[in-house]
């Protein structure tokens, strides 16, 4: 089952002051094509790894610029996750 995770709410001009207004803009139009679109993150935790530290930032920012984003963690066996690990050990080249 996927369990929904929350965020808090983030905007994309919060970051004007270190990204600055030029970049801020282009984030906002290279986004506007993209607008409605659905995108779902879906990982095994909701913290404690990188993935998690940047969707915590990411989800809140892209429905911030239009995109309709959830995120939610799997559950699973230990088995399932045996062979997750192993396909992305595999990916990235062990």
């Amino acid at each position: 089952m996927l369990q929904p995770v929350t965020t808090i709410s983030r905007s994309l001009d919060d970051y004007r002051t270190v990204i600055g207004n030029e970049a801020a803009e282009s984030i906002k139009a290279l986004a506007d094509p993209l607008r409605g679109a659905r995108v779902l993150h879906i990982n095994s935790t909701p913290f404690g790894g990188g993935v998690a530290e940047i969707l915590h930032a990411l989800v809140p920012l892209m429905n911030d610029i239009g995109l309709h984003t959830e995120w939610r963690v799997i559950s699973g066996p230990p088995e399932f996750f045996n062979v997750t690990k192993a396909m992305h050990n595999s990916l990235q080249g062990m």
